[in-house]
């Protein structure tokens, strides 16, 4: 049965058309992900699949009774709410049917037969729902995401992105709605939680559609494979190594198609050309042209593919102790984070920070770039030193255009400079005038990995770089900061990324 159905969509951003006459289905029980570059529309079409953005042209047809949840790269939720609360939220009915039972034992008491069979009886649907075992379920959830427990009283407003993230994948697992709506999933998780989840998604027993440039996910999750390519949409059955190969072959075929398609088009309009001004055969060139006119023209192969470049200036070298860091404590309050951190970090070398999300990678990059007050210990940057520092966290930039974000950090560079810059990361045209609340979150890191291409340093510090990038742009940016000659700084969960890149690695 479709639990989905869409139908002869489109949905453009100003000129720029993500979907021409878009149609497929999602059934009862499929797994399914959505592959694509950045700025296909990936995450855009999910936002139309839930009503909060609506389409152009099309039917969007959810069927009837069908429930879903949505994990979006913009995670908003009730700030002032406690972790805990809010996962417990989830089984508020079956709370409500536990004070009922309970007032229906108190009125029976009292001698009242038949409120005893009544809370007998929803003692038993209690127990056929799982509610006693609530406890071991969110247990099992917490441990799998590796959710910090001392945070769980905490409000929502105080946990890190990737804790929040992390909150909201939870209470979709407890939810198990007909139809799970996945934006990068992996994003702030580490190998180990990763694992965990592909074992949850795998052992889901309703459907789900995941969006994720993880392609060693895909390949453990994936039974339903849509492209999103060109403006269409098309379907592969099968596992992601069927996908490949089976894709590999239609993109051969399309590529011969379209070359003859190009060859009949190129010897149409030279009969047409040459006989259109004949007296004698004017009348077969107008009809050539007419059948021409009709012909429904295939798209370039891979027309809508934007190659991603960057490149980050080396300013000069400096000695060979850029960073030195002494029983460095981190964290907020006075209360540390970790035990006091201690190494140097030498000319050139390159090393990637790990450890799970919430630990105090963030907040210890923060510390040693002076946005955030040390507790105890030290940190020294070698006089000349110039960082530059990748942030993840972007909110406060989104009503800004990517020609804006540049524009006003380099208000003295030509409207060409600043648009070549954004054209190399892979923001061309009007994508560079859109607001990036507006933009894919691939497209936002690009344009900000575009701001520091501009900027020279001698010292970079990358904060999860690579959180919404396709597999193209990674290998862009791993040959970049490959190329780059100075120190840097990389805050990690991808080991296809950073593994072979930096000289050694810190847990924290």
């Amino acid at each position: 049965m479709a639990l989905l159905t869409v139908s002869d969509l489109r949905f453009s951003y100003a000129a720029n058309e993500l979907y021409d006459d878009v149609s497929f289905q999602l059934n009862e029980g499929e797994h399914a992900v959505l592959v694509g570059h950045n700025g296909s529309g990936k995450s855009t079409l999910l936002k139309l699949l839930t009503g909060k953005l609506l389409p152009d042209k099309g039917k969007i047809e959810w069927t009837g009774g069908v429930s879903f949840s949505y994990l979006d790269q913009e995670l908003k939720e009730n700030a002032n709410q406690k972790v805990i609360d809010y996962l417990y939220g989830v089984f508020s009915p079956l709370f409500e049917k536990e004070k009922e039972m309970e007032r229906l034992y108190e009125e029976a008491a009292t001698g009242n037969e038949k409120a005893l069979n009544r809370a007998s009886r929803i003692g038993e649907e209690l127990l056929d729902e799982g509610f006693y075992s609530l406890q071991g379920k969110i247990g099992d959830l917490v441990d799998g995401l590796a959710f910090p427990k001392d945070k769980l009283e905490s409000p929502l407003s105080l946990l890190s992105s990737g804790q929040r993230e992390k909150a909201f994948l939870a209470k979709m697992l407890l939810e198990e709605k007909d139809v799970l709506l996945l934006d990068e999933p992996t994003n702030y998780l580490d190998a180990n939680q990763v694992k965990w989840l592909i074992g949850k998604l795998n052992d889901y027993p309703k459907a789900f559609l995941c969006v994720s440039h993880d392609q060693a996910f895909l390949r453990e999750i994936a039974r339903i494979v849509f492209v999103l390519e060109n403006r269409r949409i098309d379907r592969y059955r099968g596992t992601y190594e069927h996908y490949e190969k089976q894709r590999a072959l239609d993109l051969e075929q399309y590529e011969k198609n379209y070359a003859a398609q190009q060859r009949y088009i190129k010897k149409e309009e030279e009969f047409i050309k040459t006989h259109i001004v004949r007296a004698t055969s004017a009348m077969a060139a107008k009809s050539h042209r007419a059948r021409l006119s009709h012909l429904v023209r295939m798209a370039p192969p891979q027309s809508d593919v934007v190659e991603s470049h960057f490149s980050f200036p080396f300013s000069h070298d400096v000695g060979e102790k850029p960073l030195i860091v002494d029983s460095l404590e981190i964290g907020y309050d006075g209360i540390s984070l970790l035990e006091p951190i201690s190494f140097v970090l030498k000319k050139g070398e390159k090393i990637a920070i790990l450890g799970q999300n919430g630990v105090g990678k963030t907040t210890f990059v923060k510390t040693i770039l002076g946005l955030i007050p040390a507790i105890a210990g030290s940190y020294k940057w070698l006089e000349g030193t110039t960082p530059s520092y990748f942030d993840s966290d972007i909110d406060r930039e989104l009503e800004l255009t990517p020609f804006e974000l540049l524009h006003e950090a380099f208000p003295n560079l030509d409207n060409t400079r600043i648009r070549s810059a954004l054209g190399e990361a892979g923001v061309q045209k009007e994508k560079a005038l859109r607001p990036l609340s507006e933009l894919s979150g691939g497209e936002r890191t690009k344009s900000r990995l575009a701001l520091m291409s501009l900027r020279k340093t001698n010292f970079l510090i990358f904060d999860e770089p690579t959180n919404h990038l396709d597999q193209k742009a990674k290998d862009a940016l791993y040959a970049a900061i490959a190329r780059f000659p100075g120190a840097v700084i990389l805050v990690s969960h991808e080991k296809d990324f950073y593994d072979g890149l930096v000289d050694y690695e810190l847990y924290f």
